[in-house]
């Protein structure tokens, strides 16, 4: 789905003041207040994926995280970006990539894998985006990334 948006229709009648002096365009400010990351869904329970419930297929960057059925108190684990939401979910869903021990391990325990995106408009932008998340937050799956180690 696609749509159009102005700053007028958002009621935003001046650009805020950090807006103008890095000199952000009003439709890169208008993606900015309209983009954020998705709600925790449930990747995996159990024996169970659920995959299938990934419907874009654009440039993310993601998290993945655990916690419990009704996804109370989900604690992030990993930061990963793709060009392909719905490729590197299912990717996760049919082997677990290069975390399926340790994701087959808390599901194992009786964890639930859980996982949030945010959508960016290239896969430049999500890598640098990983790499802001990895400079501000410790991730205990990211464990050759980890830029503050």
């Amino acid at each position: 789905m696609t749509f159009s948006v102005s700053c007028v229709q958002l009621r935003i009648y001046r650009k805020p003041c950090w807006a103008v002096r890095r000199r952000i365009t009003t439709a890169t400010l208008v993606r900015f207040l309209l983009m954020g990351w998705t709600r925790w869904r449930l990747l995996a329970s159990g024996n169970e994926w659920y995959s299938d419930s990934f419907d874009y297929d654009g440039p993310t960057c993601y998290e993945l995280g655990t916690g419990g059925p009704r996804g109370g108190r989900i604690q992030p684990h990993y930061v990963g970006e793709t060009s392909n939401e719905r490729a590197r979910m299912a990717q996760y869903a049919s082997h677990g990539s290069h975390l399926s021990k340790i994701i087959d391990w808390h599901l194992r325990e009786g964890w639930c894998l859980y996982y949030r995106g945010y959508k960016v408009g290239s896969k430049k932008e999500a890598v640098e985006m990983q790499n802001r998340m990895l400079a501000r937050y410790r991730y205990d799956w990211n464990e050759k990334l980890n830029l503050y180690d």
